[in-house]
């Protein structure tokens, strides 16, 4: 194995919403386990302080708010001097957020119980890093972590937005059979995940102070159970160019090896970055 596709040594920090359960869930519990600094907003706290008590996990905070709430989202984007000290802001902020908010599916009606569950939640989180790079002064204020302190203008946080398969415009990513369940059943939910992937290109990538990167992820249909066995094949999408670079046509995933993934290749994957600007379909 090549020196760029080894995992990252540097210990980095975090943001997670929508991590009490499903894919988000699994990715914090991998990135605390392997020592990197996690934040995660949370309306009921105890979900996850139940789960990973500050004795074991030191190195996780969790901030009581709503993902769609851009104060909220903000105090997530820096990282406190010590994980029960949310007043002090520390000197940090996030290299990484990890967008996985999803809504209840209304099988009666064939919807969310919020439409816009995820097109809100990411507009938050894009008001958010606007208003965290106007309270920070660029030769006081807090800095990404690893390395020496930068100013807000050297912050270029990566949004990793989990999103689905069967809404790709550059052509058929799913099974033939699965199509009028996805154009069908899931319509509703599959309408918001493509506004949260519009509104992820529109603004990303941009360059300057303004600039993030974002790498879409986009899982086949989702079941319980990780099945670290089977190997993950990987389909890759310029979200720009509308253009597939590479496509793996797939039944179905689990969310535990969704996050897995998301751990291993776009948190400590040393190759990560040639991930950025693409939506990313991955399958059994």
């Amino acid at each position: 194995m090549s020196s760029t596709e080894t995992k990252t040594e540097t210990k980095k920090t975090i943001a997670f919403f929508g991590a009490t359960g499903g894919c988000g869930l699994s990715a914090l519990r991998l990135s605390l386990a392997a020592g990197h600094t996690c934040i995660a907003l949370c309306r009921t706290p105890s979900k996850l302080t139940n789960r990973f008590s500050s004795a074991q996990y030191p190195n996780i905070t969790v901030v009581q708010g709503n993902a769609h709430d851009a104060d909220a989202v903000a105090r997530c984007l820096v990282v406190p001097s010590g994980p029960s000290d949310q007043t002090n802001p520390g000197t940090h902020l996030v290299d990484t957020i990890v967008f996985s908010v999803g809504g209840a599916f209304i099988w009666s009606r064939l919807t969310l119980d919020d439409p816009h569950v995820c097109e809100r939640g990411i507009a938050a989180v894009l008001e958010a890093i606007g208003t965290v790079r106007a309270r920070a002064s660029p030769s006081t204020g807090p800095s990404p972590s690893p390395g020496p302190r930068q100013g807000v203008t050297g912050w270029r946080p990566t949004i990793v937005a989990v999103s689905t398969t069967g809404i790709s415009r550059a052509g058929r990513d799913i099974p033939l059979l699965m199509v009028p369940l996805y154009r069908g059943v899931l319509s509703v939910p599959h309408a918001d995940k493509r506004a949260l992937e519009d509104r992820l290109v529109a603004r990303g990538s941009s360059g300057g102070d303004c600039g993030y990167d974002y790498v879409v992820v986009r899982p086949s249909l989702l079941s319980d159970g990780a099945k670290p066995e089977r190997d993950i094949r990987v389909g890759v999408e310029d979200l720009r160019a509308e253009v597939h670079e590479s496509r793996e046509i797939g039944n179905a995933i689990s969310r535990e090896d969704v996050g897995r993934w998301i751990f291993e290749e776009l948190v400590e994957g040393g190759r990560r970055r040639r991930y950025h600007g693409k939506a990313v379909s991955i399958t059994w």
